[in-house]
């Protein structure tokens, strides 16, 4: 059962999310976590955290190990005066979630649970669990609603399936389309001040070795905004899909996005270093 009052982090300007899927070992999970939060490896910086938060989607064997480093890690930190209404240092998050708190449901992991151990988002919808598992926006929208009355933050991946055509316009208003009906199905299942997480992540870009263009992207997330409108709760557009180092400042998408959801161009430290100098001077 969720607690009647349910209280969500704070969420800053910016984030990095870093998805693993099920690429690294549980050993390899574990010492990637303590680099990033190294403080040798200027990847979470103190001055930063009222603009930037970073965030990790382990596997959910090593979830609850990711969880008592971070905590023992938020130990050694400095407190601030104002802590309470700051965002947190660093956030971790599960790769997915069920529509129920607690339940004879094997295989499947509680949203309950999960915020018990320390998560504070949950990621939703990813094209792969929509194509192999045959996950829809309906369950994805269950999902979500569990999520959130348990306090977790949903990370909702939405995005088109096809790649754009010549018309740009056109391409641009299909891929809004598409995700318009992603969305509404959500927003519709979680309460109004909630807040949630839209990962744009075009399918035909996820894996590839090129990121979907800067136009696009760009015309896409504005559309994404109109969609979502005004509303109580803090909303985050993200985008993803094979992002990477050199997108967000010389590559123009800071102006348009809220921050950038990673997977395999974030498997080595460096590279998430680098990103996070990019949006830094953005900042």
């Amino acid at each position: 059962m969720a607690t009647a009052t349910v209280s969500y982090p704070v969420l800053p300007e910016k984030l990095l999310i870093i998805s693993l899927k099920m690429y690294f070992t549980p050993a390899r999970t574990l010492q990637y976590l303590r680099d990033l939060l190294n403080p040798k490896n200027e990847i979470v910086v103190a001055k930063n955290r009222s603009k930037l938060l970073l965030a990790l989607i382990p596997d959910f064997l090593t979830i609850y190990p990711s969880a008592e480093i971070i905590r023992e890690w938020a130990t050694s930190l400095p407190k601030e005066q104002d802590e309470a209404s700051l965002p947190p240092p660093f956030l971790l998050g599960g790769q997915d979630a069920f529509w129920d708190a607690l339940g004879a449901y094997t295989g499947e992991v509680s949203p309950q649970s999960l915020r018990e151990i320390g998560a504070s988002i949950v990621e939703l919808g990813h094209a792969e669990r929509r194509a192999i598992f045959g996950e829809t926006d309906e369950i994805t929208a269950k999902k979500a609603a569990a999520a959130s009355a348990q306090g977790l933050i949903p990370l909702v991946c939405i995005g088109e399936i096809s790649a754009p055509g010549q018309v740009a316009s056109q391409a641009v208003g299909l891929a809004v389309s598409e995700c318009e009906v992603q969305i509404q199905a959500v927003l519709k299942a979680i309460p109004a001040h909630a807040p949630v997480i839209f990962a744009y992540e075009p399918v035909w870009a996820i894996g590839k070795p090129q990121p979907a263009g800067v136009d696009h992207v760009s015309a896409v997330v504005a559309g994404i905004r109109a969609v979502v409108g005004k509303r109580e709760g803090d909303v985050r557009v993200l985008y993803g899909g094979s992002a990477g180092p050199g997108l967000w400042g010389q590559g123009g998408l800071g102006k348009a996005v809220d921050g950038m959801f990673l997977g395999r161009f974030a498997h080595q430290v460096d590279g998430v270093r680098k990103v996070v100098r990019e949006v830094e001077e953005t900042l």
